[in-house]
């Protein structure tokens, strides 16, 4: 029988913390520390080395997760063709939620033409917005989630999934209300002289072109962020510094706001979806409707390596 205290032990290893694992799971850190730690009494094993900074998996430890991760995904996936098998015949095609890409675009688009579509339902999964577990989602697309709605690179997730672009996302940033440039329309690079604007450490992809143009403005302090939470914004609000964004974030934060700013060159990803590389038949039919709901033409495919 799957032992449910195994998502505690998971979430863990990945986060290598039980408060930030309590924060992923919605559950406190006490009840954390005592899933693990009676997990591993009652089968008698040590799969974490506990410090003030944290924990750490045992070689045990990473033996043990690396295993119990495909017993898990097994699982799930039994659940889920039990679950289709009882629907006679309604795919299911899983659509990933998050304060971040809460995928209100599909679903507007799809209520579009879903009565059209009624062999297959559209179910909302909510997932956490911490980058180390979308990551993991994005990677395993099809065993929990099938889709998710994002902005991208091109080229970026080429190896790992499918990509649908539907629109374009140029970077823009996010300013605190009470800020004399929250009622501008449009910002240039020497409007933003003398701000704090936070941004993605160098990486890739628009947000390494966007601080290469921002790097030849001494006047303006650059400030290294690791990830985008909601505690990201939060912070900015407090302090009144502004953040790269995107269009897909408007309206995140009551106390920000977003202004598109005329780069001196583009500075743009893609909006789009991202899907399995050997996605089912239910999978490519609902990435066909929304490509011809968008506009688009001709058959999905991924996007060429940049």
């Amino acid at each position: 029988m799957y032992d449910r205290r195994l998502d505690a032990v998971i979430a863990a290893a990945q986060t290598g913390s039980f408060a930030k694992t309590g924060h992923r799971l919605h559950i406190s850190t006490p009840a954390v520390a005592k899933q693990v730690n009676t997990f591993e009494r009652e089968y008698g094993l040590t799969l974490f080395d506990r410090s003030r900074s944290g924990v750490q998996l045992t070689k045990a430890g990473r033996e043990f997760v690396e295993d119990a991760r495909m017993i898990v995904r097994q699982c799930e996936e039994i659940l889920r063709r039990a679950q289709q098998r009882g629907t006679d015949g309604i795919a299911t095609v899983r659509l990933g939620v998050s304060i971040l890409r809460p995928g209100r675009r599909i679903l507007d688009l799809w209520q579009r033409d879903a009565g059209k579509h009624t062999d297959i339902r559209l179910e909302l999964v909510s997932m956490t917005d911490d980058s180390e577990a979308i990551n993991d989602i994005i990677t395993h697309l099809g065993e929990n989630i099938d889709l998710i709605s994002t902005a991208f690179d091109t080229g970026y997730w080429n190896d790992t999934c499918s990509t649908l672009a539907l629109d374009s996302e140029p970077l823009c940033v996010a300013v605190p209300r009470n800020h004399t440039l929250a009622r501008r329309a449009r910002l240039t690079l020497k409007d933003l002289e003398g701000t704090r604007i936070r941004i993605l450490k160098r990486h890739r992809g628009a947000n390494d072109t966007a601080r290469d143009l921002l790097e030849q403005c001494p006047a303006i302090d650059l400030i290294d962020i690791d990830h985008y939470d909601l505690d990201t914004f939060n912070d900015c609000a407090e302090s009144g510094d502004l953040l790269i964004s995107k269009p897909m974030w408007a309206g995140i934060h009551p106390q920000l706001v977003n202004v598109a700013v005329d780069w001196p060159e583009p500075v743009i990803m893609h909006y789009g979806l991202l899907y399995p590389l050997d996605a089912t038949p239910a999978i490519r039919t609902f990435i066909s409707r929304i490509a011809a709901l968008s506009g688009l033409t001709g058959e999905p495919r991924a996007l060429p390596h940049s």
